[in-house]
């Protein structure tokens, strides 16, 4: 199992701070809770039925230390031959400049694909991939920072990078659009 927090996750690859503002505006906006965020997560029926069968770490919150973006969500599913994880995450910011922040963080720390983003998902959202083989898709939804991710390679593995099939591109990609249909927040 990866234990990944969304921005535990940026610190690695990015390997400096993130530099969203340290300070939080007096006009801010207090950021959704942990349970509200939880809710934006790929619930585990759809995971299932993409077929990862097994919830190899259930929702997990975690305050994050950042006050402009401080608190986050994730959950991880494995497919039954556990070779390949799909993870949800969200992070929840005091103002949409903060989570657009992020994003040019999370953007700056990975590469590009080939693949594009779905269009339902907004002109925000980028698909990006990491050395270690895992494919992400992230999306601003006002001042949450949304990501969908494959490993597309056992943590067990070679450390080589292996390319995403077409069959993974369509499970992440409709695994993105899912989860940014879920719960509607208020955004700012």
């Amino acid at each position: 199992m990866i234990h990944r927090k969304l921005f535990g996750a940026l610190a690695v690859v990015v390997a400096l701070p993130l530099t969203v503002a340290t300070q939080i505006p007096a006009s801010a906006s207090t950021v959704a809770s942990a349970s509200s965020l939880a809710k934006d997560l790929l619930p585990a029926s759809y995971a299932n039925k993409v077929g990862f069968t097994k919830v190899t770490e259930n929702v997990t919150t975690f305050n994050t230390g950042k006050k402009s973006c401080p608190v986050d969500a994730e959950e991880e599913f494995e497919n039954a031959q556990g070779k390949l994880d799909l993870i949800s995450g969200a992070a929840t910011c005091t103002t949409s400049q903060g989570a657009a922040t992020t994003l040019r963080s999370a953007e700056s720390a990975t590469s590009a694909t080939s693949a594009s983003p779905p269009e339902q998902l907004g002109s925000s959202a980028i698909e990006r991939t990491t050395p270690s083989s895992v494919y992400e898709i992230y999306w601003l939804r006002g001042r949450t920072l949304e990501v969908v991710e494959i490993l597309a390679a056992s943590p067990t593995s070679s450390h080589h990078h292996r390319p995403i099939t077409s069959a993974q591109q369509k499970i992440l990609s409709s695994a993105a659009v899912e989860q940014n249909g879920l719960v509607a927040r208020i955004t700012t």
